[in-house]
């Protein structure tokens, strides 16, 4: 009992401090297009927004020696006009002869892969992350507004399309990390989801917090270095 008081304590804290960088807005940050020999994107979760990842993305900077980017959408737009935003930003920020890799935290995570699978971004990306995506779909999703519910859902057509297109995607390393702890994907198994993947758990973490705990930033460095 007490044990689950304190992550939902913990996952309390992390919702108010992705709340904060939100309000707070991004920090100047060194990227410079066009000379840059690497550059990660990271792209958010539904209802968030691109400052939620400036721990990570100060970590993997200083960590990798790397260049980072963010990507911000609204999330009461349709999931397709959302993947080509994404798509459209990596070629107008990310010079073609950059490395890329990217980032994606839950939904942000589904967007990625689109963008990988089935917009062409298999031609550029080296590796892939995800923090607790619902690759499988996720019951709580049925509680959201907006269209981008949809994709959500278990068996909705983005993720079964998703599944069924996964060998688009072959020569893209892909790394899951699952939160344990999370009530936003149920069920958390979800986030395992994603066939030949390196999957690792953190199981008393929830879903926002792992934006910020420092085992996951950890997790993240490692899978961008390999």
């Amino acid at each position: 009992m007490r044990e689950s008081a304190r992550m939902l304590g913990r996952e309390a804290m992390a919702w108010a401090r992705q709340g904060a960088l939100m309000i707070r807005g991004r920090r100047p940050r060194r990227y410079v297009p066009g000379e840059a020999a690497r550059v990660v994107v990271f792209v958010h979760g539904f209802g968030a927004a691109g400052p939620v990842f400036e721990p990570m993305r100060a970590h993997v900077e200083e960590r990798l020696g790397v260049s980072t980017l963010d990507f911000t959408y609204g999330s009461l737009t349709s999931f397709h006009r959302v993947a080509e935003g994404l798509a459209a930003h990596v070629e107008r920020h990310v010079d073609p002869g950059a490395r890329l890799d990217l980032v994606g935290h839950s939904l942000g995570g589904l967007l990625a892969r689109w963008y990988v699978q089935e917009l062409g971004g298999a031609a550029r990306v080296s590796r892939l992350v995800t923090l607790a995506t619902p690759h499988a779909g996720t019951r709580s999703a049925r509680l959201a507004p907006g269209p981008l519910r949809a994709a959500l859902v278990p068996e909705s057509p983005i993720v079964r399309r998703l599944h069924l297109g996964r060998h688009r995607a072959e020569g893209v390393s892909h790394t899951a990390l699952v939160a344990g702890a999370d009530l936003m994907v149920t069920p958390p198994a979800s986030a395992a989801a994603l066939p030949d993947a390196e999957v690792r758990w953190f199981e008393t973490i929830g879903h926002n917090g792992m934006l910020f705990e420092p085992d996951v930033l950890e997790a993240v460095v490692d899978a961008l270095a390999e």
